[in-house]
């Protein structure tokens, strides 16, 4: 378990290539059916931008309690070529996630939590693009985080394979997305194999040239909480817009089972004000 998580640390840390903008903006549609490119400038799979354990860099900050969410890392696209003459896409991804609470003088560390993902995106058509790969998730207490709240760890951790699908539509300006992360490995409930996950990003309006507003929603359910829900619900602003690259402003409704691997059995709602660096 260390060496993957020293892994996911340099590796999080050492990215510099994030994933892209907004679907409108960011998904290659260019006619790569044939040739071999390193470091495809866009991605074929979108961001999925209300998804609150997605590859990124970012920091929140919770209106209902003291606690600040920040994430380091990102996704890296390889290389793209292409199979029976449709385009892909292999990507490598690794993010930290740090759950802080704010004290007089000093910033607790309670969670720390590590993802590394190898997606291979494929697009089958104009509107679809399916993605699959593999992944890697552990959750860990910081010690400030065991001091403070007086807790043992839970030894936390998955290994999986992502099946998704994102159809582009039109008439809401953005995209559906759905699919399962199938835990092939799973501790410490070695029966629950499934997460469900599905959602939107809709309503990508610009606002002018460097600004556009949009809105996303993110549900998760996940059998190891008897099918339990983790909901998200997000508004935000695309500022200073470069073809991949923009910052972004969003305010995150999330509620249902806690998304830290620490306190998987807890629920937890929290409402997020956050800065996001789309590269």
């Amino acid at each position: 378990m260390s060496i993957r998580l020293i892994i996911a640390a340099v590796v999080a840390i050492s990215l510099t290539d994030h994933d892209s903008l907004s679907f409108a903006q960011s998904i290659d549609r260019g006619d790569s059916t044939s040739g071999f490119r390193w470091f495809p400038d866009a991605p074929l799979f979108p961001r999925l931008v209300a998804d609150g354990t997605g590859q990124q860099m970012s920091l929140s900050k919770d209106l209902n309690s003291k606690r600040i969410v920040g994430s380091i890392g990102g996704l890296h696209r390889l290389f793209q070529t292409s199979l029976f003459d449709l385009p892909l896409q292999w990507s490598v991804g690794a993010t930290v996630y740090g759950n802080f609470i704010r004290q007089p003088d000093v910033l607790d560390v309670v969670t720390v939590d590590f993802f590394v993902d190898l997606p291979i995106d494929i697009r089958v058509s104009d509107r679809l693009v399916l993605r699959s790969g593999w992944g890697h998730y552990s959750g860990h207490f910081a010690d400030d985080g065991i001091e403070a709240l007086g807790q043992h760890s839970i030894n936390y951790a998955k290994d999986y394979i992502p099946i998704f699908a994102a159809f582009t539509v039109p008439a809401i300006k953005g995209f559906l997305y759905g699919g399962s992360r199938i835990d092939y490995f799973t501790i410490p409930d070695r029966s629950a194999h499934f997460v469900l996950e599905g959602g939107a990003e809709f309503a990508n309006l610009p606002v002018s040239s460097s600004m556009s507003v949009y809105g996303a929603i993110d549900i998760k359910c996940r059998q190891e909480v008897a099918w339990g829900t983790t909901q998200s619900y997000q508004a935000g602003i695309r500022l200073i817009m470069d073809g991949p690259r923009a910052l972004r402003f969003a305010y995150t409704y999330r509620t249902g089972a806690d998304e830290r691997g620490q306190f998987y059995a807890q629920r937890l709602t929290s409402s997020l004000i956050g800065v996001f660096l789309d590269f």
